[in-house]
């Protein structure tokens, strides 16, 4: 009997869960075994609730671990997430490919050597040739190696004020970081002044004012460029070229004199007819390019 009344003891003790509800009824009507249960209820009860106390879940034994992480800990991880992120290697711009398209800007200044009448002269003049500066813009699209664009230029010397406007096209051989690229203009070239020091001898004593010299024409020429990469879109380098000029030359007033014109100046071929000539144009100096790339 003591070892029966043990039992329902325990039973009872196992709480409202237990599988022996007869052991439960047969323990309250015993004395000894009220006797028992008073003893092991407590303990046997605890032992129940831990073993039916499910396991925990995985977010809550990772919230014990963050718990029971020190301060020193906590405050380290704080730094590391304050400090900035080290910053990604730059990739190094690549200077030897440039856009397949793209519309170009370029800009010349160059020491020019201007002679009206270099190959044939049939101006009137006194002499042709004079050293200066010429500066020009242009652009264009370019497509690959191959360009095609319009060219202003100013071939401004000590005698004469020359201005062309003319169609280019190009050609760059595909070579880095130095690239040579070779070129051809056609246009058409026209005066802006014309200087007395051409045909000084051809103005009468006590002339009042220089005559208006007109001159326009044909202009073809070609021209080489050393073009050194500085970045993918920007180039500079050293061109020389030279230009044919196929010019006319419109018949001159003569000027008037404060004194009488003597017959010689009234018989100058520069104001009795129209006059012709080919000059020719040496060229030496930089070019700067810019390129927009395209899709």
């Amino acid at each position: 009997m003591p070892n029966a009344r043990h039992a329902n003891a325990t039973a009872w003790a196992e709480g409202p869960s237990s599988t022996a509800p007869e052991a439960r009824r047969a323990c309250r009507d015993d004395v000894a075994c009220v006797r028992a249960r008073a003893t092991l209820g407590p303990a046997s009860a605890a032992f129940a609730r831990r073993a039916r106390k499910p396991e925990r879940r995985a977010g809550d034994r990772a919230h014990s671990r963050e718990e029971a992480k020190t301060d020193e800990e906590k405050a380290a991880e704080q730094k590391a997430a304050e400090e900035p992120q080290a910053d990604a290697p730059k990739k190094e711009l690549d200077t030897s490919v440039e856009s397949a398209k793209a519309i170009y800007f370029s800009g010349d200044f160059a020491f020019t050597r201007s002679d009206l009448g270099g190959v044939s002269d049939n101006t009137g003049f006194d002499r042709t040739v004079a050293n200066g500066l010429l500066y020009g813009l242009s652009t264009g699209v370019r497509l690959r190696d191959v360009r095609f664009g319009v060219r202003w230029r100013v071939y401004d010397t000590t005698e004469s004020t020359l201005w062309t406007f003319a169609l280019a096209a190009g050609y760059a051989l595909p070579l880095r970081p130095v690239s040579p690229i070779f070129s051809a203009h056609v246009g058409y070239v026209f005066d802006q002044h014309i200087e007395e020091g051409l045909y000084r001898r051809s103005l009468p004593p006590g002339a009042i004012l220089p005559p208006n010299i007109d001159m326009r024409g044909l202009l073809v020429g070609l021209d080489v460029n050393a073009s050194y990469w500085v970045t993918q879109f920007l180039r500079i380098g050293a061109f020389i070229g030279a230009d044919l000029m196929f010019l006319h030359r419109d018949q001159a007033t003569l000027p008037r004199s404060i004194i009488a014109v003597p017959p010689e100046f009234e018989n100058n071929p520069l104001y009795t007819g129209t006059g012709s000539s080919i000059g020719l144009n040496i060229n030496a100096g930089l070019r700067g390019a810019f390129d927009i790339a395209f899709q």
